[in-house]
C-alpha cells in the first residue's frame, strides 16, 4: 500500500502539468516573416495554433507535458517542420501567465515562432450592445507620443480603431462593456476613461504592458 501511495505521489507533477494545459487556451506572438497574434488551444493531447484575427488555422500539433517539457510534433500546417520531428520546450505556468524556451528542436520555423515567448490565458470576449451616444464620447484622435497617435472613428454603430504610423488598419472594436473594447485583430483589450463631465479624455492599451493614450482631438 505504502509503494502504491508513493507512485501516486511521483505521478502527481506530470498529472498537474496536464491539467494545467488541458483544455486551456493562451494568447500570444509567433515570430517568423509576418509575426502574427495567435490562439495556443491546448485539447486533449493535441494542440491548435490559429491566428486570432479571422481564426484561420496555422498549425495542429500533438503534444506532451512532463517535468517542465512540452513536446511537440506537427500533424500539418504552415511550418516546414517534418511531421517526424519532435521540438522540447521548457514551460512554466505561474497564474494566468505561460513563460516558454526553447530546449532543443531541429525545426528551425518552430523554435524561431516559439523560444523566448510569453503566453497570456485567454478568455472570452463577448460583445455587448453600446448606445451610440456613449461611443461617440471616445471618438477623437488618442497618443501615445508623437510617433503614435490612434485615431478613434464611429461607423455603422461600432467603434473604429486605426493607427497609421501602427500597421493598424481601420479595424472594429467590439464593446464588452460601456468602456471595455476588444480589438480582436491584435487581442488586445481596450478601456476608455472619462472625466467628471463624461468626456473621453484617454484610453488604456492592455498588451504585454499597459499603454496609455492620451486624447488630443
Amino acid at each position: 500500500m505504502k509503494k502504491v501511495i508513493i507512485l501516486l505521489l511521483l505521478s502527481l507533477p506530470s498529472f498537474s502539468l496536464l491539467a494545467q494545459l488541458g483544455n486551456s487556451r493562451w494568447k500570444g506572438t509567433i515570430r517568423g516573416d509576418e509575426p502574427r497574434n495567435v490562439i495556443l488551444d491546448f485539447h486533449k493531447d493535441s494542440l491548435s495554433v490559429y491566428t486570432i484575427s479571422d481564426s484561420s488555422m496555422v498549425e495542429t500539433m500533438t503534444y506532451s507535458a512532463k517535468d517542465g517539457v512540452l513536446a511537440l510534433k506537427k500533424i500539418e500546417g504552415q511550418s516546414d517542420c517534418d511531421n517526424s520531428v519532435i521540438g522540447k520546450y521548457g514551460f512554466e505556468i505561474k497564474g494566468d501567465i505561460m513563460y516558454v524556451k526553447l530546449l532543443e528542436d531541429p525545426c528551425n520555423d518552430r523554435s524561431y515562432a516559439l523560444d523566448t515567448t510569453k503566453w497570456f490565458r485567454w478568455k472570452d470576449h463577448p460583445e455587448v450592445k453600446v448606445n451610440e451616444s456613449v461611443l461617440n464620447q471616445y471618438v477623437g484622435e488618442y497618443e501615445f507620443d508623437a510617433g503614435h497617435h490612434i485615431i478613434i472613428s464611429l461607423e455603422n454603430g461600432r467603434l473604429q480603431a486605426e493607427g497609421p504610423n501602427n500597421n493598424l488598419p481601420k479595424s472594429t472594436l467590439y464593446a464588452e462593456s460601456d468602456s471595455k473594447f476588444f480589438l480582436k485583430i491584435a487581442g488586445v483589450e481596450i478601456d476608455f476613461v472619462k472625466n467628471s463631465k463624461g468626456e473621453g479624455i484617454k484610453l488604456i492599451s492592455h498588451e504585454n504592458e499597459d499603454y496609455e493614450l492620451k486624447k488630443i482631438k
